[in-house]
């Protein structure tokens, strides 16, 4: 199994890359940037030391697009940080920036190995939106899709009825779905929706039992605790990292109304990257609002032909939420035990 992840790091995109690093049948071929959560430039910064803290420093990663296709770029360090990885302290390894063009590692991580590399998409679809451009051939090239982005039957996270991923770079959304029109359903991009996605809702129950399965003692971290950015020390690397983010992560959520959980999105994602989540998925048509400001972002099915266009996407309808945080829990011990 490979994966070239293109992200825009925040917490849970670094839950998904610190997941990635503990799965010992997985090559991370790459990783590129998009601008999201925070900017792709900063969010390079944060997926390098991610990757260093998991004991994966040999992993290349690459600036990509800095700014939406057409829209001026908006950035939720409410949501993730100043930085984008809560209160996570990180090193700053600006010198292992990859020097060349993101769409360069990208044309080789696929042209070298057709067929053989999935690709994972948890921000944005900007670099996604640029690439098919670039390179006609990536729905060949690629063994397959998978993003985060979208809702349909489900409150938005941004607005009332969208995603934050598809409301931040919409146009790119709807230029990257409509190039799959028509597909065969095994070739179309499976969307990871926050109808599945929010029911990956990791609580501070969750983090103590994997803290205490890596050996460290639990954080007993809960709503009414004061609040401090003083960092973790576990004992290990990546637990400080995950203990860190989570809890700006639980903060939030908790002060949006939430409750003191954090919605690991992209987590999920990459466990439906890498062929381990258990998932039934529905093909259908799928687009996105991008002339309306009222309904910026909003990701719309046709499962009935109204619009007389052919499938092109297979959304993921059923998930398992206790199977996501086991797996996710096995990963972790492997990178903690690996990293100390």
């Amino acid at each position: 199994m490979r994966i070239l992840a293109d992200v825009d790091t925040g917490i849970d995109d670094a839950c998904a890359l610190l997941y990635l690093c503990g799965l010992p049948d997985v090559e991370v071929v790459g990783v590129t940037t998009t601008s999201g959560n925070t900017t792709a430039h900063q969010a390079a910064l944060n997926t390098l030391a991610v990757l260093d803290i998991a004991g994966r420093p040999d992993v290349e990663v690459a600036v990509g697009q800095p700014m939406p296709l057409v829209r001026p770029l908006v950035t939720t360090p409410e949501t993730h940080g100043p930085g984008g990885i809560g209160y996570a302290q990180l090193p700053d390894l600006t010198q292992r920036l990859s020097s060349r063009p993101w769409l360069e590692l990208w044309r080789e991580a696929l042209q070298d190995r057709p067929g053989e590399t999935t690709l994972l998409v948890t921000g944005p679809m900007t670099n996604l939106a640029t690439a098919l451009e670039q390179i006609p051939d990536l729905p060949e090239l690629v063994a397959g899709i998978v993003v985060m982005g979208g809702c349909f039957w489900h409150l938005g996270n941004t607005t009332p009825t969208a995603e934050w991923n598809t409301w931040c770079d919409p146009d790119a959304a709807s230029r990257v779905l409509r190039v799959f029109d028509g597909f065969d359903a095994d070739r179309l991009p499976i969307l990871c929706a926050t109808e599945t996605t929010e029911r990956i809702e990791y609580t501070p129950q969750l983090l103590d039992a994997l803290l205490t399965a890596c050996g460290a003692a639990p954080l007993g971290l809960h709503a009414e605790a004061p609040r401090t950015t003083l960092h973790s020390s576990t004992g290990s690397r990546p637990l400080d990292l995950l203990s860190d983010a989570l809890r700006f992560y639980f903060e939030f959520h908790h002060d949006y109304d939430q409750g003191y959980v954090a919605h690991l999105h992209d987590l999920f994602a990459a466990q439906v990257a890498a062929g381990r989540a258990r998932i039934a998925t529905e093909v259908t048509v799928v687009d996105v609002e991008t002339t309306s400001d009222l309904l910026r972002g909003t990701t719309v099915r046709d499962d009935r032909g109204i619009w007389g266009r052919q499938h092109n996407a297979r959304v993921v309808v059923q998930n398992h939420p206790g199977e996501v945080f086991k797996e996710f829990a096995d990963a972790l011990v492997t990178v903690s035990g690996q990293s100390g």
